[in-house]
Order: structure tokens, then C-alpha cells, then sequence
């Protein structure tokens, strides 16, 4: 797939012309990361927008004890980055390169005449932060309010959505999501996901693959299981 063709398929970028795309082109910069490279981390100064071309980003921050709260993965066509861009804070949070991968980046006195001249692309950002911040507020109220299980099952319903494979009537979650990814999404240790993992796969709710892949027969069941949880 082009760098024309990712632009193309990104919200802030899509209804942009052709010439206009190829302008973004032309001041976009690769960069390559190996994997389990950082890319940035946590307070540093942010003053560069990055699109996923290839491979996979994670989103995280560390907490003072040291423990690890996944906040989002992020493939092809992603964008990360915009916040510190914005409000010309430090970064909010850690990105970290899950495999390798090319990232094409925008630097901010770029961006900020992208804005100028493309007014929109800052009402669809607003857009894209709102639905995060959505998403968090649900984590939020998942941590506050539910148990383990429910926010096992809601992050296995949000990989789903985004990553999620069908195949003969099952969504499959593939098996580049380990145990310990999903314990640091939804905070806890790798051996209460095991157990929990195994309570789904007993109620017929889950099933595991041989490559260690999640076979979900009924994502709709999984769904009225989180709804009666809460």
C-alpha cells in the first residue's frame, strides 16, 4: 500500500484531494524502529505527529511502583502524537515499537500550517481525542466499578473490534496479543488472566487455539455476560 493510499484512509486526511495529499507527502519523514525500540516516553518535549506505515505501536504508561497500564495498540493507519502537538505539553504517556516498524512523521512548525490551511483536520483531531478520552472514561469506570473478569471481557471485545479475524463464524483474536498484553490492559497479573481465560473457555465462551489464538464463537454473548456483570 502507497503513502498516498494510508493518507487516503485516515479520518484527518480523507477528504483531502490528491494534490493536497501529495503535499502532505512530500514533507513527511520516515522512521524505522526495531522491535521493542521506544519511540518516545513519558514527559518528553512532543513536537512530532507520527502515522503507523507499518508494523505495531504501543501506547503505555508506568506507574511509580513500575507497573505497566497499556492504554492502546496502534497499526497501519494510526496516528499518535497530536496532544503534545496541540497543547504544547510534554508527552502524556510512553510509545514503544511492539515489532518493527516504519512511522511517517510530521514536525510541529509543519503541522501547525497543515492546521492554518486545512482548518478541518483540527475539528477531526478533536474528534479522534474525543473518542479516546470516551474509551477512557469506560476504562475508568471499568476499574472503579468492575471486576476482572468484566474488564477482561470488554478488552476482549475491544481487540475484537479492532484486530478481531472472522473466520467460520468465530472472531478470532490473534495470537500477537500474550497473556501478559492483556494483563496490562486490564490490570493484573498474567495468572488471574489465565484463570479467567480458562473460566470463559470452560463456559463455552471462548476457545483456544493451537497457536495460542482466541476463538470467540459469539461476541454477542460475550456482550450480554459484560452487560449483566455490571
Amino acid at each position: 500500500m502507497s503513502i498516498i493510499e494510508i493518507l487516503e484512509k485516515i479520518p484527518l486526511f480523507s477528504e483531502m484531494d490528491k494534490a493536497d495529499l501529495n503535499k502532505i507527502k512530500e514533507v513527511l519523514k520516515e522512521k524505522r524502529y526495531s522491535r521493542d525500540e521506544s519511540i518516545f516516553f513519558e514527559t518528553d518535549l512532543g513536537d512530532i505527529f507520527y502515522i503507523v506505515y507499518e508494523g505495531r505501536v504501543k501506547i503505555y504508561n508506568i506507574s511509580l511502583q513500575g507497573q505497566v497500564k497499556i492504554l492502546d495498540f496502534l497499526g497501519k493507519g494510526d496516528f499518535f502524537g497530536e496532544m503534545a502537538l496541540i497543547d504544547e505539553m510534554p508527552r502524556s504517556a510512553n510509545a514503544l515499537a511492539v515489532e518493527d516498524t516504519v512511522l511517517l512523521t510530521i514536525s510541529h512548525s509543519e503541522f501547525q500550517q497543515f492546521l492554518q490551511k486545512q482548518p478541518d483536520i483540527l475539528f477531526k483531531i478533536t474528534k479522534t481525542l474525543c473518542r479516546r478520552l470516551r474509551k477512557a472514561d469506560l476504562e475508568i469506570e471499568l476499574m472503579a466499578f468492575g471486576d476482572v473478569k468484566s474488564r477482561l471481557v470488554s478488552c476482549l471485545l475491544n481487540i475484537i473490534k479492532k484486530y478481531g479475524i472472522q473466520k467460520g463464524g468465530s472472531d478470532i483474536i490473534p495470537p500477537i496479543f500474550t497473556h501478559k498484553d492483556l494483563s496490562e490492559i486490564v490490570g493484573t497479573s498474567r495468572e488471574v488472566i489465565s484463570r479467567i481465560l480458562k473460566q470463559l473457555k470452560e463456559d463455552k465462551l471462548i476457545k483456544i487455539g493451537k497457536k495460542r489464538e482466541i476463538l470467540i464463537p459469539s461476541s454477542a454473548a460475550l456482550e450480554k455476560l459484560l452487560k449483566e456483570s455490571h
